[in-house]
């Protein structure tokens, strides 16, 4: 049964909504208590230079995951805009679901509350050095650009003394892949899976929407079937199904870093998407 256009345009606005109410939650920030807690924490745990070098790190680690969460969220602002166009948008929509989801990943492993502080340090620690390989290869390919490679080379030289006075330490392999991060007898693995961290960081219920959207940005056709469920809008279905969960999984995971309780009135914020699918269900926006 055809969806009319309307359900496009009712998605929109309930995305914008839901959306807009979310951020005015994260919007305060990380800081609470779980922010004093991992400072004690850190403090505990060693003195002098070292416990200013990793509390620098520390600051590092928030600047990461709040960079995460205005990523996410530039991804998220896009989607209604990129609903109400004309012509209907084909997969864009599920990229966009995409790169928010990976943003959460990134912001999930930068503030999982199952682990140690002290591991959290060794995980920016590992990013940090990860990302000033990367750099340097960006660096060193644009052979026109010398003063690139010797900025990253600075960079690089500054994040490994922070590293030094903070008691962190990392290791390669023979070919110069990082392999691990260790700070305080904490360990991180060098090799970060986005993938794997996007998943954890949504809550799904008997299926992975992951495996849509990541195939949806590759434009592998096997995702058409599902994405457009026999109809166009069936697309718009999944979409508001993956956004409610995004969402809330990004409550949820920034009441859980920072320690604030969320307010009631939290419950409602996905609640213009969830009345719209409600909608849909009953059949307002099937055509005749």
């Amino acid at each position: 049964m055809q969806l009319t256009p309307r359900l496009f345009e009712r998605s929109s606005d309930a995305i914008t909504r839901a959306v807009d109410r979310a951020e005015q939650v994260l919007d305060q920030g990380l800081k609470g208590r779980g922010r004093l807690l991992d400072i004690a924490a850190i403090k505990d745990g060693a003195s002098g230079r070292k416990k200013d070098a990793r509390l620098w790190v520390y600051e590092l680690l928030l600047e990461s995951a709040e960079l995460a969460r205005g990523n996410a969220f530039d991804h998220l602002r896009a989607l209604p805009a990129d609903l109400a166009r004309d012509p209907r948008p084909a997969l864009s929509h599920f990229t966009l679901v995409r790169a928010a989801m990976e943003a959460g990943g990134m912001f999930g492993y930068l503030t999982e509350r199952d682990v140690d502080v002290h591991e959290l340090l060794a995980r920016i620690a590992g990013l940090r050095i990860a990302d000033v390989d990367s750099a340097l290869r960006f660096a060193e390919s644009h052979s026109g650009s010398p003063g690139l490679v010797a900025e990253v080379r600075k960079t690089e030289g500054e994040l490994l003394d922070l590293f030094a006075a903070g008691g962190i330490t990392h290791r390669r392999d023979r070919r110069g892949k990082l392999l691990e991060t260790e700070v305080g007898g904490h360990t991180a693995d060098g090799d970060m899976k986005i993938a794997k961290a996007a998943r954890a960081f949504l809550d799904h219920d008997g299926h992975d929407p992951y495996n849509l959207v990541s195939g949806s940005a590759h434009s592998r056709p096997w995702v058409l079937g599902p994405a457009k469920d026999s109809s166009p809008g069936g697309a718009v279905l999944y979409l508001l199904w993956f956004t409610d969960a995004l969402l809330t999984a990004w409550l949820n995971r920034w009441s859980a870093f920072t320690g604030v309780e969320p307010d009631p009135s939290i419950a409602k914020v996905t609640q213009s998407i969830r009345f719209t699918i409600a909608r849909a269900a009953a059949g307002e926006f099937h055509a005749v």
